[in-house]
């Protein structure tokens, strides 16, 4: 018979016509560039001795009911067998059926796909997934180490036991030798190298080039390469990524050219993620350090606080008394003495200024523990307690919030004498919540802070007042910091200082009820 129309010449894939007896009738021009057959001695073998089905399953079963009865018929999904080649090797494929009909007789053209390049992409996709998978969960158990030579132990561990390599090893950088020391390096890598040498720039070697310039470097052949360390190692290839500013991770292999681009990417990856986790370490110890100062800060602190406490105020109680008793004596002679009062006056002034340095030096510590405050109850409260003589105290919107009651109010009742102080008797005084609802304020209409004193206002010593401490406002400053607020100065709207407290914590608002 005729092999069948020339257009089936053109198609891209092997095609074979297929007799009810699974005989092959013909086959096209691509069943000899890809199966590697003549297509006139293809003619009249048997289609099994071309495509089986290697598990015996659905597909073989299949492809026998459509050549026993080549009639259209729904497919849900191409066959997936196995092609024979003529050089006896096997290509995966999948194959289409069409029957047709020639001179009153059934047959069917079988077109095979080659999917051998598409299933080992398909393979090696999986692959690079199950690796991401792995690498992801081991980047959660090294982000919970804590020591920088635990993590490297366990990153080569990774390296061999997600990657697939077994030869690894990380050296980190030591200031004090300035030179990459080994620290962790896997069971195979200390079966073919013994002792890890140490780098530096003293002597070549690849390691410390790739240290000092950051870029990853893959020796194909280290034997090729005039740079390596020591001439005589096992290792034929290796791939030596940096650490950033703490060292290197080197994968080796004692075969030329052993990583594909897929292995180059994946511990281009874990290096990425050993560095991320040695910057967190190195955090968390600054963190401790810092947290330790802070500690040790506080206590000197207390201890300041304990000696202004007792040891300055004694004395300064000795001297107002004994002040008392002469002004008494004076009195009782109807006399006068300006420097008994000058005397007093320099006595109230330690008095303040001990009284200030305390209250700032417990400011520093920090707040564990907060309330709800609501600002218009609590300013009511801290007015109170201050000398306002003939002054007002106004309160805009509500603010209802979480601080520490205790010295919040040490700073609001700074605040509103500072503002009589500066104001004069008749100041008027508003607080309220801000427009934005992030923090509250506080305002007066005085005179506000000289443009020159703006800078430093909140630091110790400053005040325009000759009689002042200076430390009123620093005191706030503190106050606002050991809660996490930020304060600002601003100008109130009838020209006095306005002083704004923002990133303040909400507290639930209170419902009324009957």
């Amino acid at each position: 018979m005729d092999r069948f129309p020339e257009a089936l010449d053109g198609l891209p894939d092997p095609v074979v016509i297929v007799g009810t007896d699974g005989v092959v009738h013909a086959g096209n021009d691509r069943v000899e560039s890809v199966l590697g057959y003549d297509p006139a001695e293809l003619e009249g073998t048997d289609v099994e001795s071309l495509l089986y089905d290697p598990y015996g399953g659905a597909s073989g079963e299949s492809l026998d009911r459509y050549v026993i009865d080549p009639e259209p018929r729904s497919m849900a999904a191409s066959l997936e067998l196995v092609a024979r080649r003529a050089d006896g090797s096997e290509v995966p494929v999948t194959v289409s059926l069409g029957p047709f009909e020639r001179d009153d007789e059934p047959y069917l053209v079988v077109t095979m796909v080659d999917v051998k390049e598409q299933r080992a992409k398909r393979a090696e996709l999986h692959r690079r997934t199950r690796t991401l998978e792995a690498l992801h969960e081991a980047t959660q158990d090294l982000l919970k180490t804590t020591d920088r030579e635990l993590a490297a132990s366990a990153a080569v561990e990774y390296v061999e036991d997600v990657l697939g390599h077994p030869i690894a090893a990380i050296w980190l950088y030591d200031e004090e030798s300035d030179a990459l020391e080994p620290v962790a390096w896997t069971d195979k890598s200390d079966e073919l190298v013994g002792d890890h040498p140490r780098f530096s720039a003293d002597e070549p070697s690849i390691s410390w080039e790739v240290f000092e310039s950051g870029d990853p470097e893959y020796v194909v052949d280290t034997h090729a390469d005039p740079d390596r360390y020591n001439p005589d190692s096992p290792i034929r290839s290796e791939l030596v990524l940096p650490l950033g500013r703490y060292g290197v991770i080197d994968i080796g292999s004692t075969r030329r050219d052993a990583f594909d681009e897929s292995d180059l990417a994946v511990a281009r990856l874990w290096a990425a993620t050993v560095t991320m986790v040695f910057v967190r370490i190195e955090r968390e110890r600054q963190l401790r350090v810092r947290e330790d100062e802070i500690a040790r800060e506080r206590d000197r602190l207390e201890e300041f606080a304990s000696l202004v406490s007792h040891d300055l105020r004694n004395p300064l109680n000795v001297a107002a008394g004994n002040i008392d008793l002469v002004r008494a004596r004076f009195e009782e002679k109807d006399e006068e003495s300006p420097e008994l009062d000058a005397v007093a006056r320099a006595l109230d002034r330690m008095e303040a200024l001990v009284e200030d340095m305390l209250a700032l030096a417990r400011q520093g510590e920090t707040i564990d523990e907060t309330e709800p405050v609501t600002l218009s109850a609590l300013a009511e409260e801290c007015w109170g307690n201050v000398d306002t003589a003939d002054a007002s105290l106004a309160v805009g919107d509500d603010f209802r919030f979480r601080a520490d009651r205790s010295r919040l109010r040490q700073a609001l009742e700074n605040l509103f004498a500072n503002a009589v102080v500066h104001g004069g008797e008749d100041v008027r005084v508003e607080v309220g919540a801000l427009a934005d609802g992030s923090g509250f304020y506080v305002a007066d209409d005085g005179p506000g802070i000289p443009d020159e004193l703006r800078g430093e206002v909140f630091e110790a010593g400053v005040s325009t007042d000759p009689d002042g401490t200076g430390f009123g406002l620093k005191i706030v400053a503190e106050v606002a910091d050991a809660h996490g607020w930020s304060l600002s100065l601003a100008d109130g709207d009838g020209g006095g200082a306005r002083f704004e407290f923002r990133d303040v914590a909400l507290a639930p608002a209170v419902t009324d009820r009957t």
